[in-house]
């Protein structure tokens, strides 16, 4: 049985984003570390951005591949993991600086001890540097993320996909599964900027950040603004040929509830939450909750342009509150 941690508790004087009530922070050795087959260095950033279609600049933060505490911005989404099933992986995460924050990576959908599960309040947030250690046991699609503060953190876009390839290795979805000619992943989520602007300790003291109020004004695809720009960024608008197969695999990055149509073609959802299903399913429309994933291929057979739409959901009435678009050019 291993040793569960116990989080170290610090109370600082302040509300709002001048405290750290809500901290934990630790620096532990990884216990019974052994030697990786793969290895993910990752430090945290928050000077990050992205610049919408409107020509608005946004704030965004994330994690940078390779170590040290710099505070340089980054890349979002944060750059993906990908490993093959079977490996031993270790993700070292480095934070913990005073305008940094202490921060976790939480591999979601992975089920490692405790010690290595990255939920903050659950065992520590990391001040200085510690190794993750874990084994990538199931083929599929996942995500990383950050879970200290996590309704700030994961809005402000610490999160990057997490993808484990069969020991075929690309190309094939799971042992004994599909194969394909193609793969792009589409993370949607939407954005507030209002909450952009916040500290990374904001509300962890009890203050009222504004948290219970989700009104966003953005909507993305994998880090492309769904205004306009995800219609033709290469990497989220995939051009293929008739007859080859296309594998997306779609994570629901955002807060808000997801409805995704293909514009008219027909997807197999073959996966979701990184286990194959018992039988495949045939749609043209999924729907998604937060933090959910579904690896899907499609496999045109006409050529043409069709329009993928991504409608957010109001959570009790179900109304569209925003629409993110891209396209798969078939030919």
């Amino acid at each position: 049985m291993s040793k569960i941690l116990r989080p170290v508790f610090m109370m600082h004087s302040g509300g709002g984003g001048g405290g750290s009530c809500y901290i934990y922070p630790d620096s532990p050795t990884t216990p019974g570390l052994v030697a990786a087959d793969v290895t993910f260095n990752r430090s945290a950033h928050m000077n990050g951005s992205m610049t919408m279609d409107d020509g608005n600049t946004i704030t965004m933060w994330g994690f940078n591949e390779g170590g040290g505490m710099g505070m340089g911005g980054g890349a979002f989404p944060s750059p993906a993991m990908r490993m093959t099933q079977g490996q031993i992986v270790h993700t070292v995460l480095t934070a913990g600086s005073m305008m940094q924050g202490t921060h976790t990576i939480h591999h979601h959908g992975i089920e490692p001890s405790t010690e290595n599960d990255g939920v903050g309040h659950y065992s520590f947030d990391v001040n200085g540097t510690y190794t993750y250690q874990w084994k990538a046991s199931h083929a599929g699609t996942y995500f990383y993320h950050c879970h200290t503060n996590t309704v700030l953190h994961a809005e402000m876009g610490m999160y990057g996909a997490l993808i484990i390839d069969p020991p075929e290795g690309p190309g094939t979805l799971f042992s004994g599964g599909p194969t394909y000619d193609k793969e792009v992943i589409w993370a949607c989520d939407e954005i507030d900027s209002s909450w952009h602007n916040k500290n990374w300790r904001a509300g962890t003291c009890g203050g009222d950040e504004g948290f219970n109020s989700l009104n966003p004004d953005y909507f993305i695809i994998t880090g492309v603004d769904g205004a306009q720009s995800a219609l033709t960024a290469a990497s989220i608008a995939p051009t293929v040929n008739v007859g080859d197969s296309l594998l997306i695999r779609y994570i629901c990055a955002g807060y808000l509830p997801q409805r995704i149509t293909f514009g008219g073609l027909n997807a197999t959802i073959h996966m979701s939450d990184g286990r194959a299903l018992p039988q495949t399913v045939q749609a043209t429309t999924i729907k998604a909750s937060s933090a959910e994933r579904y690896d899907l291929i499609i496999v045109p057979d006409q050529s043409g342009v069709y329009e993928v739409t991504v409608e957010f959901l109001h959570w009790v009435t179900g109304a569209v509150v925003g629409t993110a678009r891209t396209r798969i050019t078939v030919v």
